[in-house]
């Protein structure tokens, strides 16, 4: 063995107390820092997690302020993934005991996550255990570490629970969604030890419906199934992030994986295209249907499974987020005979929910609705939904023929995908129909020049068009830890804020608690742009004169941006500044 190399430098001492830090940039007060000292000295623990605690300062400006007292690098929980056999070099006792998480392995040096890297005893001890030259510290908060112990060491105890006798009621996940014949457990498990004999069907099944009904408890819109060279784990999309909840054995994916598809009514002797399919779920005297994506990566497949649960506040337009007077003109225009509107975002922006709550609106016995959808995520009592069958050669544009036929007074097309489907329903909302769909772009704006590229001549547009929607989702501020403090004059400057927005703003920042998961939101609201076209925006449609004049004619007839009704949104204090800047970009 060669001889080992001199260990790594100690860390330097702190310079610089972490209390005269945070009061030099602003972020307390001397009474809050007294006020913490006095609790430290009672109760004891850290500085820092103590002013979090009592909601003086956000988890963010404590990894900051700390990082820039210590010199060091810090590293938050989402970049946290350390190898198995790098986790197996350090016992976990070892782990909690210190507060520590071994990161990477390089040149025999051990990069470490520490909420302490000024402790010398956790890094001989590191050093010892493992036979390595050096220790390169970096920071990490308790909260942090408490969400990796939590993420990585949970699903051992989380395994052995699921292996007891839990109430979890395989009969209640059924295949295909309501009204489809359920299996038999003792033909699911048969079919899957048919696939892989070693297979504990029985915790399987309970993993799987553990893992269904969390998702449906913690607010998830998807679950992400993800196998990789020696682990599997499980993620929450919740309000818009990705969160790991599980990592259990590597041998439970495939069994776990057939699971699903046989409930979805997949093929599980086929793994290697992808599949789409549908499930329901029974809970609380409700059916939650979930969409089911499984794609074949280099490790075995990866399963998206997406909740449709609908909130019922959802289906009324007042309280989707709209300001008084995009409301009024948004309840005006689904009211006119025909026409084309149009909500437009990204992907998960909720756009289809906007425009199922216009069809709730609107949704009156003497007025024919039909939908064309891939998937219909929910059922409208009065609406007839048409599901698009690609199979079966039901596609969107012989669908929408067929509909035509139907005398349809309102057409909700899921989305304008193709020159084919757009240039149908355009000619639809001529001919005395009012065309309700979906686009994927950025903006009201870019709305336009999506249209022209799919073929849509320029004049018809202008006269077909009625309303276009452009939205998004930002994060909603945790209620229950939110902290009130005035802004800070850095984020004045970056977002251009007029004196009068200063005084009157009711700033708050995201701290974390228990309720939210520690990660200072819960729930989600939506921001709106709104264009009603008028004579001067059709004159620019008609010229074609381009990006440019469309967004001066806009500006001229006052349309609110996505960036400014996110600004409104942060300085109401529903929302944060750091959000806005996360979800949404300046205009130009």
């Amino acid at each position: 063995m060669p001889p080992e190399q001199p260990a790594a430098p100690r860390p330097s001492r702190r310079k610089r107390r972490l209390g005269d830090l945070l009061i030099e940039a602003g972020l307390i007060n001397a009474e809050q820092l007294d006020q913490a000292l006095t609790y430290q000295k009672n109760h004891g623990g850290r500085l820092g997690s103590i002013l979090v605690t009592l909601g003086f300062i956000s988890e963010k400006h404590l990894e900051s302020s700390l990082g820039q007292q210590l010199g060091l690098e810090t590293c938050d929980v989402e970049s946290i993934n350390p190898a198995p056999d790098v986790l197996r070099l350090i016992p976990e006792a070892v782990i909690r005991k210190h507060e520590i998480i071994p990161l990477s392995v390089k040149n025999r040096t051990l990069v470490v996550g520490m909420t302490d890297p000024s402790n010398l005893l956790a890094i001989d001890e590191i050093l010892h255990r493992t036979r390595l030259a050096r220790v390169e510290p970096r920071l990490v908060t308790e909260t942090t570490f408490r969400r990796f112990i939590s993420s990585r060491y949970a699903s051992a105890m989380l395994m052995d629970q699921i292996g007891a006798d839990l109430d979890l009621d395989s009969s209640s996940v059924q295949p295909g969604g309501p009204g489809a014949p359920t299996e038999a457990l003792d033909e699911i498990a048969r079919r899957v030890r048919a696939e892989d004999p070693e297979a504990a069907v029985p915790i399987v099944v309970r993993l799987t419906n553990y893992v269904l009904k969390q998702a449906i408890e913690r607010r998830a819109s998807d679950i992400h199934i993800e196998p990789y060279e020696t682990f599997f784990r499980i993620r929450y999309r919740i309000d818009g992030k990705l969160s790991t909840e599980l990592a259990p054995p590597l041998r439970l994916h495939p069994p776990m994986v057939s699971r699903i598809k046989l409930l979805s009514e997949m093929d599980i002797s086929e793994r290697r295209k992808p599949q789409d399919g549908h499930m329901s779920m029974r809970v609380e005297e409700e059916d939650v249907q979930f969409r089911v994506s499984t794609l074949p990566t280099v490790f075995g497949e990866k399963c998206v499974i997406r909740l449709m649960k609908k909130e019922a506040h959802l289906a009324d337009l007042a309280r989707l987020g709209f300001s008084p007077p995009q409301l009024a003109t948004i309840n005006k225009v689904i009211r006119l005979s025909q026409g084309l509107v149009l909500v437009t975002g990204p992907t998960g922006s909720g756009k289809t929910t906007t425009l199922h709550a216009a069809i709730n609106a609107i949704n009156d016995p003497d007025i024919n609705i039909v939908t064309l959808e891939d998937p219909v995520e929910s059922a409208i009592p009065g609406a007839n939904h048409v599901q698009i069958q690609e199979k079966a050669g039901l596609t969107f544009p012989t669908a929408l023929r067929s509909v035509l036929r139907q005398d349809p007074d309102v057409v909700f097309v899921g989305e304008m995908r193709d020159a084919e489907v757009s240039s149908i329903a355009m000619r639809a909302s001529l001919t005395g129909h009012m065309v309700l769909s979906t686009l994927h772009t950025n903006g009201i704006v870019e709305t336009f020049n999506r249209l022209v590229d799919m073929g849509m001549e320029t004049y018809l547009l202008a006269s077909c068009l009625q309303l276009v929607v452009a939205q998004r989702l930002l994060r909603r501020v945790c209620s229950v830890c939110a902290r009130t403090e005035p802004l800070p004059g850095d984020t004045v400057v970056e977002f251009d804020l007029s004196p009068e927005q200063v005084t009157t703003a009711h700033h708050r920042v995201a701290v974390g608690c228990r309720q939210c998961g520690e990660t200072g939101y819960r729930g989600r609201l939506a921001v709106y742009e709104m264009l009603q076209p008028n004579h001067r925006i059709r004159e620019v449609l008609r010229a074609n004169s381009g990006e440019q004049a469309i967004k001066a004619a806009c500006n001229e007839i006052g349309v609110v941006w996505l960036w400014d009704a996110g600004i409104a949104r942060a300085l109401a204090g529903e929302t944060t500044f750091d959000e806005v800047r996360r979800a949404l970009a300046p205009p130009e």
